[in-house]
């Protein structure tokens, strides 16, 4: 931690009263104590692809814009006196599929808050992994924590925002089942690719989920030790997440969830998934999501034009990714496709 950063906030009413239009932006140990570091951010649009690109901007623009850092019962605390809005629908996906793309959509919809990544919430899920089997009360106080950290991260800051759309990260997917345990009504959607692309795509650029060298996220999502992780080749570790990505999905998909090909993607599906969430959107926000499908969607200055990359993907496969592609996340793919389509039979929102 810098030296711009404050000390410590109280737990008490009238310390916790003055973190009202304040973020939790990660969370962190501070002298041995795990807890969640915080943001003024009253007056910022969360308007990047990636809530951490947020952080990043609001620290350049104003150094000394204040911080701090709370344990995590005062988020609990904090659930009886913000007014935050419920989430409207999850977004879930199997990494470089057109996630990002589906999340600058729901920032065209002049109501809503739009969670891209957002640290806190995706470290606290990322516990559900390394602590897998645990049980019991920690599992319980891991859900307290994570519905408050949503919570305020979905503070009303204008007083006009209505809808809250939350874009996990891909590892979160498989905590799908506790996720939906909390928010047991509340609309998700799974977006995915084919396994060559996105291993291609991953490889090319490696995200820090395949980076992290403790390794114990990984090995918890495979099912495998952290021994064997360090061992694996990326390859050989890309393809295996992504297919275990897909069995997670495969496996609890129904009728409150959506399974999205990236090849599907259009505004007209898009539009269709905001109907599966319950969101009408006007005519303006219709032509503003069409605007913002144009550009690369992980560029927020909006200068680069998309252009499709399937067949440069699908050209840039070696034998080895091809090799461990068909190895490990083929049959958890066809079966994904499969199960897609029985459902698009039985509820058609989203066809070919």
């Amino acid at each position: 931690m810098t030296s711009q950063f404050s000390s410590k906030v109280p737990s008490s009413d009238a310390s916790l009263d003055r973190l009202k239009g304040w973020l939790p932006v990660d969370a962190v140990v501070v002298d041995g104590k795990p807890g969640l570091w915080w943001i003024d951010m009253k007056d910022v649009a969360l308007s990047e692809p990636f809530f951490h690109e947020t952080v990043v901007r609001v620290r350049a623009e104003r150094p000394s814009r204040d911080e701090c850092f709370t344990e995590f019962d005062a988020v609990i605390q904090l659930e009886k006196i913000l007014e935050s809005v419920p989430p409207t629908g999850f977004i879930f996906h199997s990494s470089r599929c057109g996630s990002t793309l589906v999340a600058n959509a729901c920032r065209a919809l002049s109501d809503a808050i739009v969670l891209g990544e957002a640290n806190a919430i995706d470290k606290l899920v990322a516990r559900f992994i390394t602590d897998k089997g645990v049980g019991g009360v920690k599992d319980a106080l891991y859900s307290v924590f994570l519905r408050g950290v949503v919570n305020a991260l979905a503070q009303r800051r204008t007083g006009s925002e209505k809808r809250l759309f939350i874009k996990f990260s891909c590892c979160s997917v498989s905590q799908l089942e506790r996720i939906s345990r909390i928010w047991p009504s509340v609309p998700w959607v799974f977006i995915y690719r084919d396994p060559v692309e996105t291993m291609v795509s991953n490889l090319n650029n490696l995200p820090d989920w395949m980076q992290d060298p403790d390794h114990r996220v990984m090995a918890g999502i495979i099912g495998c030790s952290v021994d064997e992780i360090t061992a694996m080749s990326r390859e050989e570790l890309c393809a295996r997440a992504i297919g275990s990505f897909y069995t997670s999905a495969c496996t609890l998909a129904n009728d409150n969830g959506l399974l999205l090909n990236y090849r599907q993607l259009s505004v007209p599906v898009i539009v269709k998934l905001f109907k599966f969430f319950q969101v009408e959107p006007s005519s303006n926000e219709v032509a503003e999501i069409t605007r913002s499908t144009r550009f690369y969607s992980k560029d927020a200055s909006r200068s680069h034009l998309f252009a499709a990359d399937t067949g440069l993907k699908q050209g840039q496969r070696s034998d080895f990714i091809q090799e461990m592609a068909e190895k490990w996340a083929a049959a958890p793919y066809n079966l994904l496709e499969h199960k897609r389509t029985v459902f698009s039979l039985r509820n058609p929102i989203v066809s070919e």
